[in-house]
């Protein structure tokens, strides 16, 4: 999950589902559940897209725009795995190995290629975790978090990293020469950058406190990621903005609350990511200008919306969300993006 640990958790949340007219027998048949709030302007034509097991989450698009990579809670692990599924609903297939946590999946550009993380190699992390019988999205940062790269369906596997400590949360360039991803290699979780191969590490930032989500923007010369930087208030986290190789850091939030996952639009003008609302639990989806402004609000549903993702060609988000029973899933939208003029100010 980059994305993730990131407070351990995402608390679980119900929607009430509207009844509908009786069957026969007597017996109401539950409709189909809305899937958008009239407050949710920006989206429409939202589809659900993941269904089964415990929880899924953290989806991403194929460059192709037809199929995706994200991680899921189902079968005999009680652990999350990667998937990779056709939106056509075609085929499904798990790419990690079925052992130990996994998390962080994302396709190469043009190549045939994903990268992803996990602890298989480490026995003790198969262990099943404590008891717990939420739905909602949550992470654990592991120690023995490492980056393999495979193909889509989990063949041709090699591992990158090979440092102590944890190595997570990773991401091609645009180009698919480079790598981000977050460690903590140095002591302090950091974001680092390295070639496709596992080659030529560098380190990108330096400040104290837990960096991490990182994403290339579109033309790869910058990278977004959320800090917890702030020592007197743990929970709290912003966006940044950084060159890639390490110079001219901005930071594009400053609320008292927990900004996080952000990831860039195609055009590299904006970022998407999640902020609680009212409290630790409400979690909503935002977008603000890379050049900094005002942020605008795009969800507004009770329960926890995260982890977004635009398509491709911008006109869909994929996002994480409990707003179906309370339930960790992923849905897709068409988005009509705010006007300029809704981000001016602060």
């Amino acid at each position: 999950m980059r994305h993730h640990r990131f407070l351990g958790v995402l608390y679980l949340f119900a929607i009430l589902a509207a009844s509908a007219p009786a069957q026969p027998g007597g017996h109401p048949a539950p409709e189909k559940p809305k899937l958008l709030l009239p407050s949710e302007a920006y989206l429409s034509n939202a589809k659900q897209i993941t269904f089964e097991g415990q929880r899924s989450g953290e989806a991403y698009f194929h460059p192709d725009g037809k199929k995706i990579c994200f991680q899921s809670v189902r079968g005999k692990c009680p652990h999350y795995q990667i998937y990779v599924k056709q939106l056509d609903g075609t085929r499904l297939v798990r790419v990690s190995p079925g052992d130990g946590l996994t998390t962080c999946s994302f396709f190469h550009p043009s190549q045939p290629l994903m990268i992803w993380a996990s602890t298989h190699l480490d026995p003790a992390s198969y262990r099943p975790p404590p008891m717990d019988r939420s739905k909602r999205y949550k992470w654990e940062k592991h120690a023995s978090f490492d980056i393999f790269v495979s193909d889509h369906e989990g063949g041709n596997r090699k591992r990158l990293t090979h440092t102590k400590g944890y190595d997570a949360e990773c991401a091609f360039s645009p180009d698919g020469t480079r790598i981000c991803f977050t460690s903590q290699r140095d002591g302090d979780l950091e974001i680092y950058t390295m070639a496709a191969d596992g080659s030529d590490v560098r380190r990108v930032t330096n400040a104290k406190g837990y960096d991490g989500g990182p994403f290339y923007s579109p033309d790869g010369k910058q990278i977004c990621f959320r800090g917890f930087r702030d020592p007197k208030n743990p929970r709290h986290a912003q966006i940044y903005v950084i060159n890639a190789d390490g110079t001219n850091e901005r930071k594009l939030t400053d609320t008292p609350a927990a900004n996080w996952c952000p990831f860039f639009d195609p055009t590299g003008k904006y970022l998407v990511y999640s902020r609680n609302v009212g409290d630790h639990r409400n979690f909503e989806l935002f977008i603000v200008p890379t050049a900094g402004g005002k942020s605008v609000r795009i969800t507004t549903d009770p329960g926890a919306d995260v982890l977004p993702a635009f398509s491709p060609d911008g006109k869909q988000l994929m996002w994480t969300s409990t707003r179906v029973g309370g339930k960790s899933q992923v849905f897709i939208a068409d988005i009509d993006m705010p006007k300029a003029d809704m981000f001016a100010g602060n």
